[in-house]
């Protein structure tokens, strides 16, 4: 069973003024609301505006004045690619040195419906996968798509997909993928985990949530990451400005 993780209250600011930036309710040059007025429309303190604030401007999408607040300054051009653990949650190939688990129809647990945007309880499809190498299972991945996404592609079907599932639904369904959000947990392994991936029951693991959104901001699936400390090093790479 995974660990309920609550969604940070900052990050639900910063994915609401992203979505509102890409659908153009704020244009290019366009303030932002106050800080207060923040506060006030998401029922939450100034530090944890502030941090959204920030990140939107550490990443490109705003700048801000001083004494005049924030403005947009539009979606920036990304210059660093997602680590690989995160593509392997969102394009990796089912066919190649991966074994399925599951698939079928279960109810959202919280922190699924928090990273959808859908009621707690709310039917989705999952997609639990592995991934082997010589030394036994390196990851388990468990995908979860809304019900009317996953409805007329293979995400519902037992056999491996081929390629990206993006891609997939992209594909079938016209819905593009235009960013992803990353939460990252270290903790102590569950027993079905070590069960699954076969590692004593005090392995440490990294725990890594992430979600595949649409540029308006809705989800399109979000993927549960479990990688045991004993079998990973992340290394990556990226400029500095």
């Amino acid at each position: 069973m995974a660990y309920e993780i609550p969604t940070p209250k900052y990050l639900r600011v910063l994915n609401a003024l992203r979505g509102r930036i890409e659908d153009g309710t704020y244009a290019p040059g366009a303030g932002l609301p106050s800080e207060s007025q923040l506060c006030s429309e998401f029922n939450v303190s100034r530090p944890t505006v502030l941090k959204a604030l920030g990140i939107l401007k550490q990443d490109g999408w705003i700048e801000s004045q001083q004494g005049k607040g924030s403005f947009v300054r539009g979606r920036p051009q990304s210059e660093r690619s997602s680590p690989q653990y995160a593509r392997d949650a969102i394009d990796l190939d089912e066919t190649a040195e991966t074994e399925i688990l599951h698939v079928g129809p279960v109810l959202a647990v919280p922190w699924v419906s928090a990273a959808l945007g859908i009621p707690e309880g709310t039917p989705v499809y999952e997609r639990r996968r592995r991934t082997i190498s010589p030394s036994g299972p390196i990851d388990l991945i468990s995908t979860f798509v809304p019900v009317d996404i996953a409805v007329g592609t293979d995400v519902i079907k037992s056999d491996p997909i081929s390629g990206s599932i993006l891609e997939h639904i992209k594909d079938r369904k016209n819905l593009r993928a235009d960013y992803a959000t990353e939460r990252l947990t270290a903790r102590r392994i569950d027993e079905a985990e070590a069960g699954a991936l076969d590692v004593p029951t005090d392995e440490a693991v990294l725990s890594v949530v992430i979600t595949a959104h649409r540029s308006t901001g809705e989800a399109l699936m979000t993927s549960l990451i479990v990688m045991p400390g004993s079998r990973h090093e992340i290394e990556d790479s990226y400029p500095l400005s």
